[in-house]
């Protein structure tokens, strides 16, 4: 609702709502409406035109300009389904943790989850999950990560600033908890200050992966996943255009297979609110744009 409110305040919901080209095609198809309406009640004889005032137009055009914004109004979520496909595209504003089904974890090629010398912020969505389903255990998520990685080849690196054990773009490994399972996926390098950093191309790469462990090793369940790379592994992609590659990469991984019928893309609140985000556009782009 918070979101709703301030969605009223900002100017991508007016422009989409009131100033686009479908917005605009909308209010004259619903003064074409109204008018035919018109016309066929004087055809009826229910109210001719004679009783009309000239300015009748007026209240017409102002009837459809609030129809077709409340219609258009700020939303929370957009769905998507494929066309005769069993295959679900959901973009929504709010908690990755309160979503069902399994939930994709980004983290750095070390795997590190160490939150008490502040290499990983408690603020970060492995922070929050250590804290919302670990109690802050996080020996815990070490030990199901050693399980998750045994055999996967890495390189040392005595510079690192937490775990010396550095994977590829891409690793993936299971965390359990409870009957959630949650996907940490590499795609992100620590630097030699403990910031993380990442690129577009390993964002592509990394998801890319991703898919295929899940092809491979999940249970066909729900999927959600964060907007990867736009807040720690600080890539100068809008959060829209973060989202179209999202379900892009998705929809191309699944060609010709299925590993989950819904992917659930997830935007945080102050995310959205700060950097406009038009659940609209993204919709147009996914039954428009998106090839699948």
């Amino acid at each position: 609702m918070k979101f709703f409110i301030r969605s009223l305040a900002t100017a991508s919901f007016w422009k989409y709502a009131l100033f686009s080209r479908d917005a605009l095609i909308a209010i004259f198809a619903t003064v074409g409406s109204l008018y035919f309406l018109m016309e066929l009640m004087d055809f009826l004889g229910i109210y001719t035109k004679d009783k009309y005032s000239k300015f009748a137009i007026f209240p017409i055009l102002a009837a459809a300009i609030l129809w077709v914004i409340a219609t258009r109004r700020p939303v929370s979520r957009v769905v998507y389904k494929v066309p005769k496909r069993d295959v679900m595209f959901e973009v929504k504003i709010g908690d990755i943790f309160a979503e069902g089904g399994d939930t994709v974890i980004s983290t750095n090629t070390t795997f590190d989850t160490d939150m008490a010398s502040g290499l990983i912020s408690p603020d970060s969505l492995q922070g929050q999950l250590a804290l919302k389903f670990f109690q802050g255990n996080t020996a815990e998520i070490d030990r199901q990560l050693a399980v998750g990685l045994s055999g996967v080849n890495s390189s040392i690196n005595p510079n690192a600033l937490g775990k010396k054990h550095e994977y590829p773009i891409g690793t993936v490994a299971k965390v359990n908890a409870g009957n959630k399972t949650f996907y940490f996926l590499a795609m992100s390098r620590l630097n030699s200050h403990g910031t993380a950093y990442s690129t577009l191309r390993d964002v592509e790469d990394a998801l890319e992966c991703l898919w295929q462990f899940i092809a491979n090793q999940g249970h066909l369940h729900d999927l959600a996943v964060p907007l990867v790379g736009t807040g720690r592994g600080r890539i100068d992609t809008s959060r829209k255009k973060m989202t179209e590659k999202i379900a892009q990469s998705f929809a191309d991984a699944a060609v010709g297979k299925v590993f989950s019928n819904k992917l659930t893309i997830m935007i945080r609140p102050e995310d959205a609110e700060r950097f406009q985000v038009n659940l609209f556009e993204i919709k147009d782009y996914l039954s428009r744009s998106l090839h699948i």
